[in-house]
């Protein structure tokens, strides 16, 4: 290629910073946090994000295809947790600022941001991102964002980018695409052929974590309708956040933004159309639980398993801890046979890789990062094997994959057997997004009676396939249901369940 067809191929850069804050969550998160989960500067961006089903690997192949030159900047993500720490945002937010300055001039930007990030001293985490950059960029230059549906979105964010969009589906199993979409949408903004007007609604609506799923209420009707908005000429997108109900903010919870070609007018109206039709479905909004022993004691009746206990409230995906085993003492206190359960306990698996495969021990393990989940249970059982805790997904397009990429790392792993209930120990929190996780050990999840699942909606592209039937469970937890139990101080009132 010749110098001068190089350098009249677009210049756009690349780049991201994400991250889920669970404020209420006590230990804050830092830039290890970020560096052992996914961090990529400059070249390494494009190499190590390639190949996955992320949204920002959408949107590097998109430009592969379109000829783009791809100006990668960082991208950093880490697992859902507590508020970062303000050293760990200034040097992420310092590192994509400095490698867009020098990228300059660029003739766009393309960013995989959250949503509901929260740093320390900054509550709305990606507006300060988007306004950086469009400080050096320029008010002429395109800035297009893509979002994970459970951002709380502000409008200030609102009016710093061009374009908003957010996954549709939860769980997560259209990153990628809508990462292609992205890249699409800013071709024609370098084409000049739309002129972006958003408008934003917000309903005074909170939403617990189990009430996201894409596919049942409150949501499934607001995005059925969103697909026939989104299908008019005069629109470019629509972005159906649900919010993130754990992030104390001004703007915490669901909102719409519709994103119109020239047509404010219809943008607002369609706006306020889907915030209402959502507030209307907000009885949707409050499930009911059983006790750990009831549901234990249900799927001990079942025929056939494996039936998922779902302990929501220790939702890793939403920043918990992971470690909550309270459904462990109920599986225990009930004799069963062939049960399985994940809990992050760096200090047990550490207990079991010095005692090494095939001993004896007896332990504490789980309820010890905080006073949330539960208190530790106290269990002698074999070490059956060790990991690494490395794995590969089997499904190619699950949370992992919208974030990290393909490749999972758990940190140690120790497979504890207590009687008939099979522990899998691991060095850091994982959420449960994909079997590879128990299977890579050598526990089969096709022969359990039933599983503990730490997630509140994710689990189900993955382990509903397999299930006879999930049974919710009403345990201790960061991610409760019951968002009484939050003492928010920035939430904007009145809102609904709260008042």
């Amino acid at each position: 290629m010749s110098a001068d067809s190089a350098s009249s191929r677009p210049r756009i850069a690349i780049g991201g910073i994400l991250h889920e804050t669970h404020t209420f969550m006590e230990r804050a998160t830092g830039l290890a946090n970020f560096a052992g989960q996914s961090l990529h500067v400059g070249a390494d961006l494009i190499t190590a994000m390639r190949a996955s089903r992320s949204g920002i690997g959408g949107m590097i192949d998109r430009a592969a295809d379109a000829g783009w030159q791809l100006l990668p900047t960082l991208y950093a993500a880490a697992m859902p947790g507590g508020t970062v720490t303000a050293a760990a945002y200034q040097e992420l937010l310092s590192e994509l600022q400095g490698r867009l300055e020098a990228s300059m001039p660029v003739d766009g930007l393309l960013l995989a941001l959250h949503g509901a990030m929260v740093a320390e001293g900054e509550l709305d985490a990606e507006a300060d991102i988007v306004a950086r950059a469009r400080a050096l960029v320029g008010e002429a230059t395109p800035i297009v964002v893509l979002l994970d549906m459970h951002g709380n979105i502000s409008p200030r964010l609102v009016e710093l980018a061009d374009v908003l969009l957010a996954y549709d589906t939860n769980p997560h199993i259209d990153a990628y695409a809508r990462g292609l979409e992205a890249a699409d949408i800013m071709a024609r903004l370098l084409r000049q052929t739309v002129k972006p007007t958003p408008a934003y609604a917000r309903p005074a609506l909170l939403l617990p974590a189990q009430s996201t799923g894409t596919a049942v209420a409150p949501l499934a009707q607001v995005h059925a309708r969103a697909a026939e908005i989104e299908a008019l000429d005069e629109v470019i997108c629509i972005a159906v956040m649900a919010g993130f109900a754990y992030a104390d903010t001004p703007f915490t919870g669901p909102s719409i933004i519709v994103t119109s070609n020239d047509n404010p007018k219809l943008a607002a109206a369609c706006a306020d159309e889907l915030s209402a039709l959502l507030y209307q479905q907000r009885s949707a909004a409050a499930p009911r639980y059983l006790s750990p022993a009831e549901a234990v004691r249900l799927a001990r009746s079942r025929e056939r398993g494996p039936v998922i206990l779902v302990d929501s409230a220790d939702n890793i995906g939403g920043g918990t801890t992971g470690d909550g085993a309270e459904a462990l003492a109920a599986m225990l206190a009930q004799n069963v046979s062939e049960g399985a359960i994940v809990l992050a306990d760096a200090e047990a698996v550490d207990i079991c890789w010095r005692a090494g495969e095939a001993a004896l021990v007896t332990l504490a393990v789980g309820g010890k990062v905080d006073q949330w989940h539960g208190q530790p249970v106290t269990v002698t059982g074999t070490v059956r094997a060790l990991s690494d805790g490395e794995f590969e997904c089997e499904v190619p397009d699950n949370h992992f994959a919208s974030f990290y990429g393909g490749t999972v790392h758990m940190g140690r792993c120790a497979w504890l057997r207590v009687d008939g209930v099979n522990i899998l120990l691991t060095e850091r929190k994982t959420p449960p997004l994909d079997l590879a996780q128990l299977r890579h050990i050598g526990i089969i999840p096709e022969s359990q009676r039933m599983i503990v699942v730490k997630s509140a909606v994710a689990y189900r592209a993955a382990y509903m396939p397999i299930a006879a039937e999930a049974i919710e469970m009403d345990t201790a937890g960061l991610c409760s249901a019951n968002l009484s139990r939050f003492p928010y101080r920035h939430l904007q009132r009145p809102i609904f369940p709260l008042d």
